[in-house]
């Protein structure tokens, strides 16, 4: 899932028109509009009741979420920033300029910059590259967080409360989007759908809505029957709902800049795509790691998934200058050849970082003499 987010946001980067590398990126973006949607849903399903406050949960979902954040676009605005002076090398004074701007320009987010009038030269690169546009995730799902250690109590207790609840923050969503607009600072429009799904999937994690049993080859093929049907549900409603305009549901967020036919109503769509998302991703999952080459690979990307989406920007970056001189991509071809060249490169890069860790544990244990059969133990536990 974090390896589609990754190479739908490098092949966006081939075009100069959003627009463009949406109309062609359409037909994938129809078959997964839920990306984003199923990791708020995960997010709502991995809750369990503790006997943390509210003040607690809070503070601990700030340091899961916003320490990697601030980290991240640290380390990625240095990295970023050098190799863009070296790039611009012919006019440095212009270039640390643009990217001073650049870096409040994202901090800012870019409907609030252009409300406000905020120079916009060298900007857009840096929000396209690092600014929050591409890691709004993370502090969007540490908002709405705030908002569900609130609400997740009562709508837990009946499926009425749950109900009401969820019913009236899609109202609010689709007055948002009607009255006010979708292209707001800090993607505010998106919360309401966002809290909405994180409710739904604490609720439903009471009845095991993802672990049903599959014991025999009945229970695959009924899995496997069912999977299919959930995916030809959400192409079907892109299909005739959004016609040309599936794209507008990337991420499973309220869309509407393409004046959809059904605009307004995003918010319930988006809503009910990340419920039958999930089930669709999660099915396979369960059914295809059988094969247990594929099960280790899935478990592999799972555990490197917040390196791969916290610092994508930097390859994003990286690939662009060394790779291709910035040179802009017209065709659908080079466009998937440059996505995959980035999904590659952090691969690679996170496979190269595995190996000198576990060559470093090898040698720690033969200096401390520790016994063979402790390490294996501590590698057990740790995994």
């Amino acid at each position: 899932m974090v390896l589609g987010v990754v190479f739908f946001h490098s092949f966006m980067m081939t075009f100069v028109d959003k627009g463009d590398s949406l109309q062609t990126f359409n037909p994938l973006m129809a078959m997964f509009p839920y990306l984003l949607g199923t990791f708020f849903f995960y997010s709502g399903y991995n809750y369990t009741p503790n006997n943390r406050t509210f003040g607690q949960n809070v503070a601990r979902r700030a340091k899961q979420l916003l320490i990697p954040l601030v980290a991240a676009f640290l380390i990625s605005a240095v990295l970023i920033s050098a190799m863009e002076l070296a790039f611009h090398h012919d006019d440095i004074a212009r270039s640390l300029q643009d990217l001073g701007n650049s870096v409040l320009y994202s901090l800012m987010s870019e409907p609030l910059s252009l409300l406000i009038g905020f120079p916009k030269e060298g900007a857009l690169v840096f929000e396209l590259y690092l600014g929050l546009c591409l890691l709004w995730f993370l502090y969007a799902l540490f908002i709405c967080s705030v908002f569900f250690f609130l609400l997740v109590k009562f709508t837990n207790k009946s499926l009425p409360a749950l109900i009401s609840v969820v019913l009236g923050l899609l109202i609010l969503a689709f007055c948002i989007n009607q009255f006010i607009g979708t292209y707001l600072p800090y993607s505010v429009n998106a919360y309401p759908v966002i809290l909405a799904i994180m409710l739904t999937g604490a609720y439903l994690r009471q009845s095991n809505f993802l672990e049903r049993e599959i014991t025999s080859k009945r229970d695959i093929a009924l899995h496997a029957v069912n999977m299919v049907v959930a995916e030809g549900l959400v192409v079907g409603t892109c299909l005739f709902c959004y016609f040309q305009y599936g794209s507008t549901l990337v991420g499973a967020m309220a869309g509407g800049l393409l004046e959809p036919r059904l605009k307004g109503f995003d918010a319930f769509i988006s809503f009910a795509f990340s419920i039958i998302g999930t089930y669709f991703i999660h099915t396979l999952c369960r059914l295809i790691i059988r094969i247990p080459v594929i099960g280790k690979c899935l478990q592999w990307l799972g555990n490197h998934s917040a390196i791969f989406y916290l610092f994508h920007p930097v390859f994003l970056e990286l690939t662009a200058i060394v790779i291709f001189q910035k040179k802009i991509m017209w065709g659908i071809g080079q466009a998937f050849f440059y996505a995959a060249v980035v999904v590659v490169l952090l691969i690679l890069t996170c496979l190269l970082m595995d190996l000198i860790v576990q060559k470093r544990k090898r040698k720690k244990p033969l200096a401390e003499n520790v016994p063979t059969e402790v390490i294996e133990n501590n590698e057990r536990e740790q995994q």
